[in-house]
Parts: C-alpha cells; sequence; structure tokens
C-alpha cells in the first residue's frame, strides 16, 4: 500500500503489536481452513482446533488487522437493537433464545481468558443503558429484558451528566483489550498444530460436494474438507446476504483522562444516532473511549463531521476533555432483522460457512458464532442453529428489506450525476475525487509525490459507483460497503477484487 495511504489508528494498534506470520508459499491441506483472521475467524478456529481438527487460518491482512482492530470491544449481552424490538421481529421465544447465545458468549469469553491465562485486560463490569426521560420505550425495554432472560434493574446512572436519565443496568458485562486476546488465541492454535498465514489473499472459492478449494492471488490453493468464511462482509456470496444486510461506518475518539475520574463500565444510550462509551485502563492514564454517529457506508460527503460531531457530544457530557488522542472508524454490519447469519453460506451450501451481521455486538458476535460453526462442522447439536441460519426469512422484517433495497437502488442514480472534479489536477494531494469523462466515471487519487492513479469508478462487486472516505484515505461503496484503499486495493467485502486500473501513469502539473 502507498505510504501515504493511511487510515486512522485505534488504541488497540496503537498500544500492541500482534504477532507476525508468514504468507502462504506451497500448496496445501486442511481439515478446516478459515478465511479471516479476525476475532471470529480466530475463534471459530480456536474452537475447532480444541475439537481436534485441522486448521489453517488466512488473511490479506495482518492478525487483527482488519475490523477486530477497528472496535471499541465492549463484551455485551445487551442485545443493541433491543429486546423488544427482538420479540417484535422473532417472537419471545427467540429474543430468549438470542439473549442466551449473547450471555454465553460472555461465559465463553471468560471461559478461553481463564483456561489460556490471557494477560487482555480483561474485566467484569456493570452495562447501563440510558433513556431520555421522555423515552416510552424504557418500561417495555425492561420488561423485554426481563422476559429473555437477562439480569436487569432500574438504576441511578454513575455518570453525572445522565443523571435525569431513566437507566437500565445490566450486571455481567465485561471489556478487554481485543488484540492481546486474538494474539493469544493465534498462538493457542499453533500449539494445536494449527496453522496461520497472513499476506494470503483469497481470490476464488471452488465448493464441491467433497470439498472446498481455496485459491490464492500468490498462485497456490488450499485443499479443506470445509471453509470458513469470516470476512466481516462475506467474499463467498455474491447477493443472498448482501441483499439482508447493510454496512455502517461508525466513529469512536478516545481521550486521556485521569486515573478513576470516570466509573469503568459500559455505557449505551437510545439517542438517535447512538453513541457508545468505555474506559480503558492506560499505564499512566484511562482513556476514555465514546463511539457513534453511525451512517451507511458511502454515504456521507464529510466523514470528519461525524468526528466533530462526537467531539461537541463527548465535552457536552464529560468535564475537562481537551483534544482526544485517538480517532478512528469502523465497520459494522447490520442485519434487516437483527440477527447474526451463522452457518451454510445460501450460494455455497455444501462446505462453505459464514459469519455476518454482527450488528454493532462484534465480540460477542464472533463468539458465540464460533461455538456454533464449530458445532456444525463437527456434527453437534446447536441450540442457535435454526436462529442464526443464513436462509432464513423474517417476515416481519419485510419493511426493513424493501427499504434497504431502495435505498441501494438509489445510490445508482450516480451514473448520471457529474464527477466531484473536471480534472485530474483539481484533486488535492492525498486527495482522492471521482470524475467523469464523457459516459464513464473514474476514481483518481493523487499521491503526495503529485503522481496520479486512476480506476473506474465503479465497485467490482455489483458496479455501484464508490465515494472518496477523506477520514481512511479509501474508497467506499455505498450499496454493500465494500471498501478500497487509496490505490485499489480492496480492503472489505463483499468484493473480492481490486479496483479497475486505467492504463495511465501521469503525473499532474
Amino acid at each position: 500500500m502507498d505510504k501515504n495511504c493511511g487510515k486512522t489508528l485505534s488504541v488497540w494498534t496503537d498500544t500492541f503489536k500482534v504477532r507476525e506470520f508468514e504468507t502462504l508459499k506451497e500448496n496445501t491441506e486442511a481439515e478446516v481452513c478459515i478465511i479471516g483472521a479476525g476475532i471470529s475467524g480466530i475463534t471459530c478456529a480456536y474452537l475447532l482446533a480444541t475439537e481436534g481438527k485441522k486448521v489453517i487460518v488466512i488473511d490479506d491482512g495482518n492478525l487483527g488487522g482488519g475490523e477486530t482492530g477497528n472496535t471499541t470491544a465492549h463484551i455485551s449481552s445487551v442485545i443493541d437493537d433491543g429486546f423488544s424490538r427482538m420479540e417484535e421481529l422473532h417472537g419471545k421465544d427467540a429474543a430468549n433464545l438470542a439473549s442466551q447465545s449473547q450471555r454465553s458468549a460472555v461465559y465463553e469469553i471468560e471461559r478461553i481468558i481463564q483456561k489460556e491465562n490471557i494477560l487482555c485486560d480483561f474485566k467484569k463490569v456493570d452495562g447501563y443503558l440510558f433513556f431520555k426521560p421522555d423515552d416510552t420505550l424504557f418500561t417495555e425495554e425492561h420488561e423485554a429484558a426481563m422476559r429473555a432472560g437477562m439480569e436487569v434493574e432500574i438504576s441511578t446512572s454513575p455518570l453525572k451528566s445522565f443523571e435525569d436519565h431513566n437507566t437500565l443496568k445490566f450486571p455481567g458485562q465485561a471489556q478487554f483489550h481485543v488484540l492481546k486476546y486474538v494474539s493469544a488465541l493465534a498462538g493457542a492454535i499453533l500449539r494445536m498444530n494449527g496453522k496461520i498465514f497472513t499476506g494470503t489473499f483469497a481470490n476464488r472459492i471452488e465448493d464441491s460436494k467433497e470439498n472446498v478449494i481455496i485459491n490464492t492471488r500468490n498462485g497456490f490453493s488450499i485443499k479443506t474438507r470445509d471453509a470458513v468464511i469470516a470476512t466481516n462482509s462475506p467474499i463467498s456470496d455474491y447477493l443472498a446476504i448482501h441483499t439482508k444486510q447493510s454496512a455502517y461506518r461508525t466513529y469512536v475518539i478516545g481521550y486521556k483522562i485521569k486515573k478513576n475520574s470516570v466509573p469503568v463500565a459500559l455505557y449505551w444510550d437510545t439517542e438517535e444516532p447512538y453513541h457508545y462509551i468505555r474506559v480503558h485502563p492506560d499505564e499512566e492514564n484511562d482513556v476514555l473511549i465514546i463511539g457513534g454517529e453511525d451512517h451507511k457506508t458511502g454515504q456521507e460527503e464529510d466523514p470528519e463531521e461525524r468526528f466533530e460531531r462526537l467531539e461537541e457530544w463527548s465535552i457536552k457530557h464529560f468535564d475537562g476533555l481537551t483534544l482526544p488522542e485517538y480517532k478512528w472508524s469502523g465497520q459494522v454490519i447490520e442485519p434487516v432483522d437483527g440477527l447474526s447469519y451463522l452457518g451454510k453460506d445460501p450460494e455455497n451450501s455444501e462446505h462453505v460457512y459464514i459469519m455476518t451481521g454482527d450488528s454493532g455486538m462484534g465480540m460477542t458476535h464472533a463468539t458465540y458464532g464460533g461455538m456454533l460453526i464449530c458445532d456444525l462442522i463437527v456434527g453437534k447439536e446447536n441450540r442457535w442453529s435454526e436462529l442464526y441460519d443464513p436462509k432464513r426469512i423474517t417476515v416481519k422484517s419485510a419493511g426493513e428489506f424493501i427499504k434497504e433495497g431502495a435505498n441501494v437502488l438509489s445510490q445508482y442514480v450516480d451514473f448520471v450525476t457529474p464527477g466531484n472534479v473536471e480534472n485530474a489536477e483539481d484533486v488535492n494531494s492525498e486527495e482522492g475525487a471521482v470524475l467523469r469523462d464523457g459516459f464513464e466515471k473514474f476514481a483518481v487519487y493523487k499521491d503526495s509525490e503529485g503522481n496520479v492513479h486512476k480506476f473506474s469508478a465503479l465497485c467490482p462487486h455489483l458496479k455501484c459507483v464508490l465515494h472518496w472516505n477523506n477520514v481512511e484515505k479509501s474508497w467506499d461503496c455505498p450499496c454493500h460497503g465494500s471498501r478500497f484503499d487509496c490505490i485499489g486495493k480492496v480492503l472489505n467485502g463483499p468484493a473480492i477484487s481490486d479496483m479497475k486500473k486505467i492504463s495511465i501513469n501521469e503525473t499532474a502539473k
């Protein structure tokens, strides 16, 4: 990647260096190959290895280098879309079952940490959900949470600025340093004779009745009985899953604060857009981590403004804040019915499994997802398999499905709109823009030396016009959330190939 084609830096990436691995350099075989070395793929690989499976994990980047490194690492059993919403969409029994899976994931993370003696700043904490005084959902959500089997109580807020809010307290939540945790799991996988290869891009997945062949960009292949696609948004599925979920960018800032000046807990509000808060203990200070201001990927003209809003909100609610030490953003995948998609890929259903649709609960999603996929592969019964089946159709979410479909279709209007600039020379250094040339649109990036890099502006997935993200220095797809770095390398699926380079290597005058 071009040295000037950077991205924002999270507190996790800044404070911990993950282990490095070699790229795949020969054809090989495994019982299970997991594509994606984030918390979902590594958790699944760890659990399969404990069952005696020969596993290989591959990733085109580094260990935890995708969305795992961009999380805020809330380990929470509190369903992000709300217990009352889950009841509305799926019924009381299903809401209870979903709650069970979330709680089981919190317990499983703690069990693994104790078993492997992992030092990852793990701490059990309380969670607090804030409702404005006039929010009529408060009582409804409290009752639905109790019906779902949650330990929950009406409480007062530990934070002064939320003292006038109605508050639900959820004991039994947790937090940790996610990269320390993932790195330790990777070490455990190696001890159990598993293999991990980074810098290894999977560009074709061939499924048959007997096995799966995973072909990599560097010319080698992996023959495996089963494959697990743990790439945030699945790269094995062309359309079926992507019509049932949407990608959102979420923004995070971190402030250095005095030790113990903010009670250590998880906090969430119900504003629109909502906010989420936690405290990470640093060596000399604490880091107050505040996230929110979500929007659909590729559908924000000025992402930097989202950080500004987040800073304004933070200063309003916490005394003594100056400038944030950290700023970063991440990608959340929102299913139309609020539940993860975990199981066999609807488009490659023999031996290919997917883990997607985290709905903002990535730590628990990765864990109950890993537990479920592991059970399916080793032939154990799992009580959550039907609930999270990727083939499911939720009739009561039809309105949201139609709404999201209409949003995607509306993005194709960009085919007939003007470009952001008229000429490549109008693009600023280390920035990108879309320009029109006749009936075609091109994505243009100018590096720090004035060299212009030109590509087709159409996403390789389904030809939606890409948008420039001036915060992450990336090209983002407003239809299905694919992302590419400034010089066209794919960062996030569903696209499985890079942007199409236009062969003019000109220098701006």
